[in-house]
């Protein structure tokens, strides 16, 4: 078999060519770094800026309060102007206003129902959220003692003094904390690593840079061959057919598979990207992914007929996959209907595959499901593409 002469000829071209080395791995780098930074942050530098109007300014308002001021995410300010805190807010000087009505105290001791109020700046959705969901828990939490007040006084239980309705308070905070009924969250793997935003970045830009190599620059050369007759003249050649179209793919198989590896690992040594338990399951992983887009690349070629074709066809099927396969953001963050299109993609199984690992860290027998669809999907681009291929 002479395929290598093929493939180690089109390799030493690009290692002679700086521009498609900076292509191959210094671009992509500076791409992944950016996104990675910029998209993605560091969450433990999340704050949230609170303003509270308390116009109770009693016992269960002030615990309130303080409850708000022990949580690290929260900036509280006060403001006892409720306009001017309204204003606030509506200038976004602040994201969130907590109000606590007057009242609210004896309104909880007596076993009466109340209200806190959240006014909110609209473009702050995300810090909203998490401050609705502060409040809503506090508030749970509070109701608990309206409930019990409300139950004492229903089947007659005197509770007429302050004292009486704050010993019947303490006592149902007794068995409340801890709750009686405890919410426990396990993960389906022991071996869950840490999140970082670079394991959403890393592999979907290395997976689209990949994709540029192999679908778009291997159907380009192609074409270029074809058009330049040097196909023509290596059919004259003591080498068969077979071993001309298997030197191409193995060019163009190397040279992505060498991407990919290089661009994971400067994730795992630049950005601290964890790798998972299983190296071999990683490397599996990216020679089905590089197989299945070599595959596509050498399809494209074979559909089209000129350069520009090549690159247009190419560039639009990159895009489409880098887009709903789940490169720019994670597949969960999508309809669902597009999560069931995405896995037509060469892209999300990459991506469920990298989870998988990076982030699971399942190992070999957790990337079977993956590698399959992608070896599959490699069958079918060969297949059609050896079956339509062409030398002149």
């Amino acid at each position: 078999m002479k395929f290598h002469i093929i493939a180690a000829k089109d390799l030493k071209i690009v290692m002679r060519d700086r521009n498609a080395l900076l292509m191959l791995f210094f671009i992509p780098m500076v791409i992944i770094s950016v996104a990675g930074l910029a998209l993605g942050g560091e969450s433990d530098d999340i704050q949230i800026d609170v303003l509270i109007v308390d116009l109770d300014n009693d016992e269960v308002s002030r615990g309130f309060v303080e409850f708000l001021e022990e949580i690290d995410i929260l900036n509280v300010d006060m403001e006892s102007n409720e306009f001017a805190a309204r204003d606030m807010v509506k200038n976004k000087e602040y994201g969130s206003l907590i109000i606590i009505p007057l009242g609210f105290t004896e309104s909880v001791m007596m076993g009466h129902d109340t209200e806190l109020l959240i006014i909110v700046n609209p473009t702050e959705e995300s810090f909203n959220t998490v401050v609705e969901k502060i409040v809503e828990g506090y508030a749970s939490r509070i109701s608990t003692n309206v409930v019990v007040v409300k139950t004492a006084s229903a089947y007659g239980i005197p509770a007429h003094t302050e004292e009486q309705i704050l010993e019947i308070v303490d006592t149902a905070e007794e068995f409340v904390q801890p709750p009686p009924v405890d919410v426990i969250i396990e993960s389906t793997t022991s071996n869950l690593v840490e999140f970082s935003p670079f394991t959403q970045y890393v592999p979907g830009f290395a997976v689209m840079f990949l994709l540029f190599t192999a679908v778009q620059s291997g159907a380009i050369s192609l074409i270029k061959e074809q058009e330049a007759g040097t196909l023509r003249r290596l059919v004259t050649a003591p080498i068969s057919k077979a071993e001309i179209i298997g030197g191409k793919i193995a060019s163009t198989f190397i040279r992505g598979f060498v991407q990919l590896t290089v661009l994971i690992y400067f994730g795992h040594v630049v950005f601290d990207l964890d790798l998972g338990s299983d190296i071999l399951a990683l490397f599996v992983l990216i020679a089905a992914v590089t197989m299945a887009s070599t595959g596509l690349g050498l399809l494209v070629a074979v559909h089209v007929k000129t350069v520009d074709q090549a690159d247009s066809v190419s560039l639009l099927l990159v895009m489409l996959m880098s887009a709903i396969g789940g490169s720019w953001w994670p597949l969960s963050l999508q309809p669902q209907f597009m999560q069931d299109m995405a896995h037509f993609t060469i892209t999300a199984w990459a991506m469920d595959g990298f989870y998988d690992l990076l982030y699971f860290d399942q190992g070999l027998a957790g990337i079977l499901e993956e590698v399959k669809w992608l070896v599959l999907m490699m069958i079918i681009f060969f297949g059609i593409a050896i079956s339509r291929f062409k030398f002149e």
